[in-house]
């Protein structure tokens, strides 16, 4: 439940209109950062908190992500991976106190532009100065730039956490994470620094920029040292004991960043259906036989609709289920080890699955409301460039996807689900069991990878050619391991209890009642969904008779059938306050909004 506070944040006519028309348009969005900071701020940030004040900071995000994508992204970037690995490795609280009050704006400054995936092989050094006691921050040559931070705008105080390769007596210790302000009391790039505003973007325009380090100093203070030192005599210790450890560390604070960005996704596709669903029931539409009818009425429609309402509460129900562990902080912070490998390898797969959900339903909802989802004072384009930028932003979807499926077929943590014994619920007139359908074809894929990958090394292949032979079943494999761990995860919430068919929606008066009703609904149309594109192979496999792959497409446009009488009741799903909410399209007279 959202606190009723937060909504009243984003009534303030500051919010009227986030449309990006001027030549620089994060002028406005850092002028509606002010704004919420002047609110929220304080000397102690909402990451720190317990599980009321980050429940209340996802609720921001979320509440921000509907009302302003391109505000979310420098929302979260500061809240969560500034103040986020500030606080979990140890930065002083004097630099804790001037990120939470918002007197300085955080930026991550990670990727560089010459090297793909170069988290991993960061080349920017910070080299231990034993004289001043400081470190040397310096970028080898352009490739190993900063791109693309949105730090470019001149006069904002800026506070970045900067990776660089820390080098003491010439000796490499791996990636470390630094506290480096960015500009100077007059606004301009500090000594030192050379900040190159790149060509304003027409999807999420903020004041991107590269960004290089020329021997800047550091203060020993502004190391995130998470427990290493150098001593007074030089000598360096770091209690992980391993440059690869100490990389794997700090490469680790994407984990912030998956926490917000899932809940900020997950948002923008319930605010798309708060007003694409609403809009279908009030756009008159006419069909090649001359009936005019609502669009909702159309089972074209009604499937677009609902199945992006599916998705977009799915998403919420994934996203919401990660947000304590994305953002969990030691007490004390400053000498963790961060998550365990495999518990970053679910945090990144969820990731996907929640930018999957939402960009379905977000691109459903601008292809019901026609050439009008096209527009920015619609705020649908607003919400898919968010979706679209966190394909590669935040690691790259489809490389996360292969990275899983390579430690899923190679590693020992991995357990296939167990072959059915049985079709699973086809043929005896009951409800097919969604998830075991979607194991089934999960443990071919793994076997059908698996084997490949064996044969190739009893063959003699090298691993890493054999490994890229076979991307498109690797992909494949995780894609069905995510679309099952998804569906098995609603069917927690979702699923109707045994004897009791998603038929009963609308039967119960008890709120309640019907919202679980409703669920049971949305849970049955995702199944269908996620089964239908393989019809033919469950088909084959004889998991479904050839009638019932036939009529999966039936099925779904009957469930949806289903739905429209309680579309309203969808919308109340969605919980998307009014207040966060512009547009013509969210207006009950589109016609007038859109022409006068």
């Amino acid at each position: 439940m959202i606190d009723p506070d937060l909504p009243k944040l984003f009534e303030d006519p500051v919010f009227d209109d986030c449309t990006p028309r001027s030549a620089q348009p994060w002028v406005g969005t850092y002028e509606r950062l002010s704004h919420l900071h002047d609110r929220i701020g304080s000397p102690v940030p909402l990451l720190a908190g317990g599980t009321t004040e980050q429940e209340r900071l996802r609720a921001l995000l979320e509440l921000t992500a509907m009302a302003d994508p391109a505000l979310f992204h420098v929302l979260f970037l500061h809240q969560c991976m500034t103040i986020g690995p500030a606080l979990d490795f140890g930065a002083s609280a004097e630099d804790v106190a001037e990120l939470a009050s918002g007197r300085s704006v955080g930026a991550a400054m990670n990727t560089e532009v010459g090297l793909g995936s170069s988290s991993a092989a960061i080349r920017t050094e910070a080299v231990y100065d034993p004289a001043a006691r400081e470190f040397v921050l310096t970028s080898p040559d352009a490739a190993a730039a900063k791109y693309p931070p949105n730090v470019g705008m001149p006069g904002l105080p800026r506070l970045a956490v900067v990776s660089a390769r820390l080098l003491v007596s010439g000796t490499d210790h791996g990636t470390h994470l630094f506290l480096v302000p960015l500009r100077s009391g007059d606004g301009g790039p500090a000594a030192g620094i050379t900040i190159t505003p790149r060509p304003r973007t027409s999807l999420l325009p903020l004041d991107y920029a590269a960004v290089r380090f020329d021997g800047v100093r550091v203060p020993y203070h502004r190391w995130l040292a998470d427990g290493a030192a150098v001593s007074a005599a030089g000598e360096f210790h770091d209690p992980l004991g391993d440059p690869r450890l100490r990389t794997a560390r700090s490469t680790g604070w994407s984990r912030f960043a998956w926490g917000a960005v899932t809940a900020g996704l997950a948002a923008v596709a319930r605010a798309a259906v708060a007003v694409a669903l609403p809009h279908a029931g009030r756009r008159r539409t006419v069909d090649r036989w001359g009936a005019v009818e609502y669009a909702l009425h159309r089972p074209n429609q009604q499937r677009l609709l609902f199945g992006a309402a599916a998705r977009a509460l799915a998403a919420t129900v994934v996203s919401r289920q990660v947000t304590e562990v994305s953002w969990r902080i030691p007490p004390g912070g400053g000498r963790g080890r961060g998550l365990p490998p495999a518990v970053m390898g679910e945090l990144a797969q969820v990731k996907v699955a929640v930018d999957r959900l939402t960009d379905e339903a977000v691109d459903r909802c601008r292809a019901a409301c026609g050439a009008a989802g096209f527009f920015s004072e619609n705020r649908l384009i607003e919400y898919q460039a968010l979706t679209s930028a966190f394909r590669a932003a935040g690691g790259d979807n489809q490389l996360m996807l292969l990275d899983a499926a390579w430690h899923m077929v190679t590693g020992g943590a991995y357990e296939p689900p167990a072959a059915p014994r049985q079709a699973p619920g086809d043929g005896d007139g009951t409800e097919p069991d969604w998830p075991l359908l979607l194991a089934a074809r999960e443990r071919a894929l793994y076997e059908r990878l698996a084997a490949a990958l064996h044969g190739a090394a009893e063959a003699g292949a090298e691993p890493s050619a054999a490994w890229h032979e076979h991307l498109d079943e690797a992909q494949a494999f995780a894609e069905a391991h995510m679309a099952r761990v998804t569906l098995q995860a609603l069917a927690a919430r979702w699923r109707p209890e045994p004897g009791r068919g998603p038929a009963a929606a609308g039967t119960d008066r008890d709120t309640g009642a019907q919202a679980g009703a409703l669920a049971g609904l949305l849970y049955r149309l995702l199944g269908l969904e996620f089964v239908l594109p393989h019809a033919d192979w469950y088909a084959a496999a004889g998991l479904l008779s050839p009638a019932a792959a036939a009529g999966l497409g039936r099925e779904v446009t009957a469930t949806c059938r289903r739905l429209v009488p309680h579309a309203a009741a969808v919308v109340e799903l969605l919980e998307v306050p009014s207040a966060v909410l512009r547009g013509p399209l969210a207006g009950v007279d589109y016609v007038r909004d859109l022409t006068e």
